[in-house]
């Protein structure tokens, strides 16, 4: 396998990124988004990838993946676009392939958000590419979600707590507004045995993310993220014992309500993600390096910035005082 020439100048691209005061004000514009067409938001969107067409974000150590056995197979495949295939996965390396459904528990920053999230997914095979694919099935968070057929989505869980002790002890507690589904876990992570992953899913899958139907656009193409293979490549096997589930409403109809697997990344762990309707193809683990190397040795990467949504949200507070002006002079003058 090629090698990773330096690490170093890629974290610091990754860090360069993520700038809190552009996260602040995408906040801000966010919260009047409805002064313009959907649409058109996701054209600036759009318009703002092209110029900065990669995305950094780091998850914050302790990142925590939970997974449970897949029980309605039928369904499960009913969510997938056509382009992806239900597929039968190792978690480790040394293990018998089975249906998972996986949720990804973590506190992270990015060039687009900060804050906790609960990612679950399906396990698929891209039947384009061959790759397996991580497929996102939902995503419960306190922050701000993209969502390709929706664009940039509002948080959906004030209540979404992800922490650790001194002691090894997590604490994990999730609710969607809405609805109530619920997620409630605690446990202690310090029996936990560093075992090695299953490198086609942990690293070549993470460069073929897709969406179920719901969430995908006709035109969904799976986005990839690019980062060092070492940081998947072994995590702590948490055993199951040591985590206590005590509330679980989130797919009582799709999975077995029984944890099977918890594992846990005691590491920060830096990404550059595509960002949205751009597409980074990688074929190996060789490729995923070469792209890695690239970034790391370029001199400057341009982060995200709200300017054009800014533009867009001042036209369109200006057109609407000039047309409230003009008919309030217009009511004045007929008085």
């Amino acid at each position: 396998m090629m090698k990773i020439l330096d690490d170093e100048k890629f974290i610091r691209h990754v860090e360069s990124l993520i700038d809190p005061k552009e996260v602040s004000y995408l906040y801000f514009y966010q919260n009047f988004k409805r002064l313009l067409p959907r649409s058109l938001f996701k054209k600036l969107l759009n318009k703002t990838s092209k110029k900065t067409p990669y995305m950094g974000f780091v998850i914050e150590p302790y990142c925590l993946f939970l997974f449970f056995k897949l029980k309605n197979i039928e369904k499960a495949k009913s969510l997938l676009p056509e382009r992806y295939e239900l597929k039968k996965s190792r978690i480790f390396a040394d293990e018998q392939p089975e249906y998972y459904l996986g949720m990804g528990v973590f506190n992270t920053r990015a060039s687009t958000f900060l804050g906790s999230r609960l990612e679950s997914y399906l396990i698929a095979e891209d039947k384009e590419t061959g790759h397996p694919s991580w497929i996102f099935l939902d995503i419960l968070s306190n922050t701000i979600i993209y969502i390709p057929a929706i664009g940039v989505a509002d948080r959906n869980s004030k209540n979404a707590i992800y922490t650790t002790s001194s002691k090894g002890d997590i604490l994990l507690d999730f609710k969607e507004d809405i609805t109530d589904r619920q997620l409630i876990l605690t446990g202690n992570i310090t029996n936990g045995k560093m075992r090695s992953l299953d490198q086609p899913l942990w690293v070549i899958g993470n460069t073929s993310i897709g969406h179920i139907k719901k969430y995908s656009e006709k035109n969904d193409d799976p986005f990839a993220v690019i980062f060092d293979p070492a940081e998947v490549e072994k995590a702590l096997d948490i055993p199951i014992e040591d985590i206590h589930l005590k509330f679980n409403t989130l797919f009582p109809d799709l999975a077995e309500p029984e944890l099977c697997k918890a594992i846990c990344f005691p590491f920060a762990q830096h990404y550059i993600a595509d960002s949205p309707g751009r597409r980074t193809y990688v074929k190996d683990i060789n490729d995923m390096v070469e792209n890695y190397n690239k970034i790391a040795n370029m001199k400057e990467i341009k982060t995200f910035s709200t300017r054009n949504i800014k533009i867009m949200l001042l036209i369109g507070i200006s057109l609407f005082m000039v047309i409230f002006i003009s008919i309030f002079i217009l009511l004045i003058i007929n008085l």
